[in-house]
C-alpha cells in the first residue's frame, strides 16, 4: 500500500507541474508551433444566432444584449411549454424583432422538479431542428440565454471565415465573481479556456460559432446526450474532417452562485465527463493524451488518490504542497486571497465529484434511454440522415 502511495507521489511530481505549465503557456506554445495568431478578418454579417429557451422566459437573461441583432436572433423552443410561456416569449420577440422557432417534434425540456433538465435531448434537438428547417445563413452562432459579449458577433464570424475554420471555440469568462465560489470558478475557467488553444474541439454550449453546413452535418450524427454535448459536437466536427480553431473572442457567462446550484451543475458535468472519457474509449485513438488523462489518471486512478489520502503523512503533504505552488505560480498575475482555496476545491472535485459522476451518468442514461455513444466514423452511405432520428 505504501509503494502505491509513493507511486502516486512520483506521478504527481511529474504530472501536476507539467499540466499546469502547459495549460498556462498554451497560447504561446500554439503560436510558436503554428507560426501565427488567428487573423482578425473583416466583419461578416451573414449569420444567425440560435438561443435555446424553454421552461421559463425568466431564463432568457440576455434580451437587452440580443436586441441589437433583431431578426438574426432565433429563439428555439419546444412544443411542451405552457400557454403563458408562449405568450410571454411572443411578447419578447415582437418587442425586440426576434424570431421564434417552435420545434413541434421536440417535447418539453423540464425535469420533474420543475426546473430545466440537466439531461435529456431537448436542447440539442432544438439546435438540430433549427439548423435543418430554419437557418439559411452561411454561419451560425449558438449562445446560452445568460451569455453576452462586448464585441459584435460580426467580428467573431469574420474571424472564423478569415482563418478558414468550420467550427470554433471561444473563451468564456464568468460574469458573477463576487463570491468565493465565483472566484474559484473564475480560476477554473481561466485554465480550461487556455487549454482550448491546444484542444479547440472542446467547444462550449455557452457560445460557439460554426459554418452552418458543418454544424448541420455534426448535429445529424450527434447522440443528443445532454451532458458533454458541446464537446461531443467538437469531437464530431474533428472526426468528420472539419477544421476547428480557438478564437480570441471573450464571452461573459453566468456561473452558479450558490453551493446548491454549483453542486447540481457539477454533478451533471461529472456525469458528462464519465460519458466522454469512459463510455467513449474508442476516441483514445484520436486524442490519446486527453483520454488517457481523463479515463486512466482521473477515473481509474481514483482509488490511488483515496489510498494516498488515507495513508496521509508526508506523501499527502508533498502532493498538496506541490499542487499549491504550481497553482499559485500559474495564477499569480490574477491572484486574490481566494486562490488559497483552489487546491482544496480541485481536491474535492477529484475525490468526490468524479465517483458521483459515474453514478449520475448511469442515472441519466437510464432515464433518457440513451447511453451517449458517439458515432465518430463516417457513414458508408451518403444519404442524408433523418434529423429526427435518435442516436
Amino acid at each position: 500500500m505504501t509503494q502505491v502511495a509513493w507511486w502516486v507521489v512520483v506521478l504527481s511530481f511529474l504530472v501536476i507541474p507539467v499540466v499546469w505549465v502547459l495549460i498556462d503557456r498554451a497560447p504561446a506554445l500554439v503560436a510558436g508551433f503554428t507560426g501565427r495568431k488567428p487573423s482578425a478578418g473583416s466583419p461578416n454579417e451573414d449569420f444567425e444566432i440560435l438561443v435555446p429557451i424553454y421552461g421559463s422566459v425568466s431564463y432568457l437573461e440576455n434580451v437587452d444584449y440580443l436586441r441589437q441583432y433583431g431578426a438574426k436572433v432565433l429563439l428555439c423552443t419546444t412544443n411542451g411549454e405552457t400557454a403563458a410561456f408562449y405568450r410571454d416569449l411572443a411578447g419578447i420577440a415582437e418587442k425586440n424583432g426576434f424570431r421564434i422557432y417552435r420545434a413541434e417534434a421536440v417535447a418539453g425540456g423540464i425535469g420533474s422538479d420543475g426546473r430545466r433538465a440537466t439531461s435529456g435531448a431537448a436542447r440539442d434537438m432544438l439546435v438540430r431542428e433549427a439548423l435543418e428547417h430554419v437557418v439559411r445563413a452561411a454561419y451560425v452562432v449558438c449562445i446560452d440565454a445568460d451569455s453576452v459579449t462586448e464585441r459584435p458577433f460580426g467580428e467573431l464570424v469574420g474571424m472564423l471565415a478569415a482563418n478558414g475554420y468550420d467550427f470554433a471555440s471561444v473563451p468564456l469568462v464568468p460574469s458573477n465573481t463576487g463570491t468565493a465560489l465565483g472566484q474559484l470558478q473564475a480560476y477554473e475557467y481561466r485554465s480550461a479556456m487556455k487549454l482550448r488553444h491546444i484542444a479547440p474541439w472542446q467547444v462550449s454550449g455557452a457560445c460557439h460559432v460554426a459554418r452552418a453546413e458543418a454544424h448541420r452535418a455534426v448535429m445529424r450524427r450527434h447522440s443528443l446526450f445532454f451532458q458533454g454535448n458541446d464537446v461531443e459536437a467538437g469531437l464530431l466536427a474533428k472526426a468528420l474532417g472539419y477544421r476547428i480553431g480557438h478564437l480570441p473572442f471573450a464571452v461573459s457567462t453566468a456561473v452558479p452562485d450558490t453551493v446548491k446550484s454549483w453542486y447540481r451543475q457539477r454533478l451533471a458535468w461529472s456525469g458528462g465527463e464519465f460519458r466522454l472519457f469512459v463510455m467513449n474509449l474508442h476516441l483514445l485513438v484520436r486524442h490519446p493524451v486527453f483520454w488517457i488523462y481523463g479515463a486512466i489518471v482521473t477515473t481509474l486512478g481514483l482509488p490511488l488518490r483515496w489510498v494516498t489520502l488515507a495513508t496521509g503523512g508526508w506523501a499527502l503533504l508533498v502532493i498538496f504542497g506541490l499542487h499549491f505552488v504550481a497553482t499559485v505560480c500559474v495564477h499569480w498575475r490574477v491572484r486574490t486571497p481566494w486562490l488559497l482555496l483552489l487546491p482544496l476545491y480541485s481536491l474535492f472535485n477529484s475525490l468526490v465529484m468524479t465517483p458521483l459522476g459515474a453514478i449520475w451518468y448511469v442515472r441519466m442514461a437510464v432515464a433518457d434511454r440513451n447511453a451517449g455513444f458517439i458515432r465518430a466514423r463516417r457513414s458508408r452511405s451518403s444519404r442524408k440522415l433523418n434529423p429526427l432520428a435518435t442516436a
